[in-house]
């Protein structure tokens, strides 16, 4: 049987990278690589956002994600009325709207950091996470509490950071010079595993999956596995929607719950009012301001 999951982007290729070729490359190895990982009868749907999202994006500020996040939740929607399987609402690990999604939708809704960890969980005891740039360590660090799982990270700066040009590295590895982007990913593992750490995970979904299709998996000389998010959401998705197919495990919708889904007289009453809901018409092919345009392009 048929799954179809949306993969639900929260940041444009523009904003991916300044040159959107490189983008337009980084993207389509990473959705040749998902469809490697997933079932054969998996099918991914990428989408880009294309509303409350400006030029100028600082992908770390909550402000220009709250400005996306009806975008996020009307998309998310339309993928389920629409016969979609499970939902990723966001390619970055930050996890900016997956609480949210997860009360308009009653499919799967699956994220990168949440789906790592549970892994990571899996294989090891204490993990520490590796992401791209000290401004998403707080956020992280906020979600690693959030989740409760603050005793199975290691204590002593569970997330670390490095400043380097991602974007750059992942096009080398592509480009079949790998050496850099794990040279720099393992020397900061290294030190996790000398904290504490008998896990780590890669705290960017993009670079993650540059070092899993290159064969990187473990922290050298450690037998320290290494967890990447892309293929523990991917797993994570199946899972969840085998379970509801077979035996009918969906998501809590307990009175207090944090996943209970927004009542339909309310989201009726916003569509009514054209509040985050509201149909957007789909502009030309190649128009930023179409949310599949850019989708159609890559795959092209």
């Amino acid at each position: 049987m048929k799954t179809k999951i949306l993969w639900q982007s929260d940041n444009t290729l523009e904003h991916f990278s300044k040159n959107e070729e490189t983008a337009r490359y980084v993207y389509q190895n990473m959705l040749n690589f998902a469809k490697t990982i997933a079932r054969p009868t998996t099918e991914f749907v990428l989408q880009f956002p294309a509303d409350g999202i400006g030029k100028d994006f600082a992908p770390f500020f909550g402000y220009n994600r709250t400005m996306m996040a009806p975008d996020i939740m009307r998309l998310v929607k339309e993928a389920e009325e629409a016969g979609f399987d499970a939902a990723f609402p966001g390619m970055c690990f930050g996890e900016y709207f997956l609480q949210d999604a997860r009360q308009a939708v009653k499919i799967p809704v699956v994220g990168p950091a949440e789906s790592a960890m549970m892994v990571a969980q899996l294989v090891g005891r204490k993990f520490a996470v590796i992401t791209n740039g000290d401004a998403f360590i707080p956020g992280m660090e906020e979600n690693i509490r959030f989740h409760g799982w603050s005793g199975r990270a290691i204590a002593h700066r569970p997330v670390r950071a490095w400043d380097t040009d991602v974007i750059q590295l992942m096009a080398d590895a592509y480009d079949g010079r790998p050496e850099q982007l794990v040279e720099e990913f393992d020397r900061l593992a290294v030190e996790c595993v000398r904290d504490g750490a008998d896990v780590v995970i890669c705290g960017c979904n993009p670079y993650g999956a540059a070092l899993s299709q290159v064969g990187y998996n473990t922290v050298a000389g450690t037998g320290v596995p290494v967890v990447t998010a892309l293929p523990s959401m991917i797993k994570m998705a199946e899972a969840l929607v085998d379970l509801r197919r077979n035996v009918g495990l969906t998501k809590s919708e307990a009175l207090l719950g944090r996943y209970r889904s927004t009542p339909a007289h309310v989201l009726a009453d916003l569509e009514d009012r054209s509040i985050g809901m509201a149909k957007v018409a789909a502009a030309p092919t190649g128009s930023k301001q179409s949310a599949r345009s850019e989708l159609s392009a890559l795959e092209n």
